[in-house]
């Protein structure tokens, strides 16, 4: 997947969210734990969108969810 890629999608999720404090560096934890997040939930379900699997991610991030 390509990285670069997925961290302005979530950038953009984090806009629709107003959570401009809440945004991420490419090199962060927070990032490469969303990043991880997103591969894993890809594998799981292949047939996914990768918009819609970001979007899920991103939100389990922001309300602190434990399936995150």
């Amino acid at each position: 997947m390509n990285k670069k890629l997925i961290y302005k999608m979530v950038q953009n999720c984090l806009k629709q969210y107003n959570e401009d404090f809440h945004s991420i560096s490419f090199e962060s934890r927070e990032f490469k734990d969303i990043f991880n997040k997103v591969i894993e939930e890809k594998n799981k379900e292949a047939d996914s969108e990768l918009h819609e699997i970001v979007n899920d991610v991103v939100y389990g991030y922001i309300t602190g969810s434990p399936y995150f």
